[in-house]
């Protein structure tokens, strides 16, 4: 039987954010509205690897994608690393509100 890794999380799964968060650097712009969104972004698309911030927020997001914890708490922590990397940050209204 294979163990699987408690920090694994199925991406079938997501949390919708209030507000998209756009996130901007010279060469790209990154729209993340969901909690899935944002842990690929964290995990596929971050400029830098270290970092505590982004730490907090992998962590954070697996949390609420596996209902252990919040998508608010998710997003206030990838704001948070999205600073910490240098990102311009952006938010907008859902489109769908």
């Amino acid at each position: 039987m294979q163990r699987r890794n408690s920090n694994m999380v199925e991406l079938n799964v997501d949390r919708l954010w209030d507000e998209p968060v756009i996130l901007e650097e010279a060469d790209r712009v990154l729209r993340v509205q969901s909690t899935r969104d944002a842990l690929l972004c964290l995990k596929n698309h971050w400029p830098q690897t270290a970092g505590s911030g982004r730490e907090t927020a992998l962590s954070e997001c697996i949390a609420a994608l596996k209902a252990d914890g919040s998508p608010a708490v998710a997003q206030s922590a990838f704001l948070d690393a999205a600073m910490e990397a240098g990102f311009r940050v952006n938010r907008w209204p859902r489109e769908d509100s």
